[in-house]
């Protein structure tokens, strides 16, 4: 029965178990009835042949006493009338007498009964025989007969008045053992009907404390097992095993559809570990394996997380895109730096032998004071000195037409370097550009293009005031020039105008001293465009290096954002 009701459904094992209670209750209720039913009946046999009967054969003792009181009146009394009426109430009194005897004897059952009352009416008839001769003999006037039937009555009818009188009490006292005998087999019927129930209560309770015990523990106990393992479950744990029930009822569904909860949030939890770790390691091109397990209150879940390898993928992308700018950036400015600081190279060279060059010029205007002073202070030589003064001017007019155009190139090499500068200056400013869309990866390298094109613009103007040297530099020159034709002229006519050397030498004197003086001025900004360039190289090639170190930076940048598998 208990395997049975194991197998059961809870809602049915319970209705099943309290159908059991309610007919273990019920067969003890049924018997409590029949024993309930067999003690009434018992007490209404004991009322109707013992008690009943005790009253029917007082009754009959009444009317027996009521028989012989009318005799004695009958045979007393000496008027007619008063005799005849006697006489009918004794007749009645008779009459109802057998009546009762009819009744008691219906209520006999017994041997014991049946032989009482047999010799209750033997006695009785007895009885009556003796009376009606009485009766007969002394329901009369005559007072002889009267006094004979006294007589008669007195010596016959008594003692069998006695003895029917003593054979009714003898069939009360039977009645009455039987009733006291009837009596205690109901008290002992009452006791075990008693015991009975309370042991059939007992063992109804018995039996449905150990069924809802046992139902009580088979659902109990899976519950307290599934109760300790969802605190498990609460604390991240989800590969322990549920506790196994074999039951199909309601506790086995839940563990069921828990097992199934469970199943879920393990194919969940690995899906999202799977994807997680694959972004963790640089793959963005992933795909869930079970999308049609998110749904609900999970699929908010899975669309975050599909959000967040969307965005992360865009800004990669936009990393390696900008990336791949910062590096063609950073190669071109490399580029135009290297460009720069070579052509800056170039420039300090051109500068130092230009620079040369003046010093050549200006000891050359010094010797040419200090003849012309000599030619001043001996003008007796002047004619012989003139040729070679005619010569050394023509010395000194190539070395201007040198100068001259050394002067043109340094014009080259500076609108060079005004080139080179607006490049830089403009390579800075597409540096700044792309460091401002770099952002934060970008900002060291927006400093270093701010310096750049600091450079860039020092450099063009150091340039510009160059120039501004060099365009005086070239018109003094011209000068110069003008000034050797003239004394060349001069020195022509030297022979012919030997008096006006005096004022000539003097003349050539001045303008070499201011030649002189131009050219000190020439070698002093010389020496400042060769610093300008010195240092133009040396950030040049500072700019260069920081190119190349963020064209480093930049292929590095590039190469951590190729780690990652961005989605197609």
């Amino acid at each position: 029965m208990f395997e049975k009701l194991e197998k059961m459904r809870v809602q049915q094992r319970l209705t099943r178990s309290s159908l059991i209670t309610v007919m273990i209750a019920g067969v003890a209720a049924v018997i409590a009835a029949i024993f309930l039913f067999i003690i009434g009946n018992r007490y209404n046999y004991v009322l109707t042949y013992y008690a009943f009967p005790q009253g029917d054969t007082g009754l009959a003792m009444q009317e027996l006493a009521d028989v012989r009181s009318a005799t004695r009146g009958a045979i007393g009394y000496d008027e007619a009338n008063r005799i005849e009426q006697i006489v009918a109430t004794h007749d009645e009194a008779v009459t109802a007498l057998w009546e009762k005897l009819a009744v008691i004897e219906e209520t006999l059952v017994s041997k014991e009964d049946r032989q009482a009352y047999n010799e209750a009416v033997s006695a009785l008839e007895e009885y009556l025989e003796v009376d009606t001769r009485v009766l007969k003999m002394g329901a009369t006037t005559d007072e002889a007969l009267s006094k004979q039937a006294q007589n008669l009555a007195f010596e016959e009818l008594a003692p069998a008045y006695t003895k029917v009188h003593a054979a009714f009490e003898h069939l009360m006292e039977t009645n009455i053992a039987k009733g006291d005998q009837m009596q205690g087999y109901l008290k002992w019927l009452q006791i075990f009907l008693i015991i009975g129930i309370v042991v059939i209560l007992a063992i109804a309770y018995v039996v449905a404390t150990k069924i809802g015990t046992k139902i009580a523990m088979g659902i109990a106990k899976p519950l307290h097992e599934l109760s300790e393992r969802l605190e498990t479950f609460a604390q991240g744990d989800l590969t322990s095993p549920f506790p196994e029930y074999q039951n199909d009822d309601e506790v086995g569904d839940m563990l069921k559809a828990v097992n199934d909860t469970t199943g879920k949030l393990s194919l969940i939890f690995a899906d999202l570990e799977k994807l997680l770790g694959d972004m963790a390691d640089g793959n963005f091109n992933i795909r869930t394996s079970c999308e049609e397990e998110y749904v609900g209150d999970y699929e908010p879940l899975l669309l975050a997380i599909r959000k967040m390898n969307r965005q992360m993928d865009e800004t990669l992308k936009e990393v390696r895109a900008a990336s791949e700018m910062v590096s063609a950036g950073a190669s071109n400015l490399a580029e135009a730096s290297q460009a720069l600081a070579e052509g800056a190279t170039d420039q300090a060279a051109s500068v130092e032998e230009m620079q040369a060059t003046i010093d050549e010029i200006t000891s050359g205007l010094e010797r040419t004071v200090e003849e012309v002073n000599e030619a001043y202070e001996e003008a007796e030589r002047v004619a012989a000195a003139a040729e070679t003064s005619r010569t050394e001017m023509g010395v000194m007019t190539d070395a201007m037409e040198r100068i001259s155009e050394t002067s043109l190139k340094i014009g080259s090499v500076i609108t060079e370097i005004e080139d080179i500068a607006s490049q830089t200056n403009l390579l800075s400013l597409n540096a700044s550009i792309e460091a401002a869309r770099a952002g934060e990866a970008g900002r060291g390298f927006a400093v270093v293009a701010d310096q750049i094109r600091t450079l860039a613009e020092q450099s063009a103007k150091a340039a510009v005031n160059t120039r501004e040297l060099i365009e005086g530099s070239i018109r003094e020159i011209e000068i110069g020039n003008e000034a050797a034709e003239r004394t060349a002229d001069v020195l022509a006519k030297v022979v012919e105008a030997i008096h006006a050397i005096a004022q000539t030498s003097k003349s050539l004197s001045e303008n070499s001293t201011q030649q002189a003086e131009s050219m000190e001025q020439a070698d002093a900004g010389i020496s400042r465009i060769s610093e300008v360039v010195q240092s133009n190289s040396a950030t040049a090639q500072e700019a260069s290096a920081t190119s190349e170190e963020l064209s480093a930076q930049a292929t590095s940048m590039d190469e951590l954002v190729g780690q990652f598998r961005l989605r197609e």
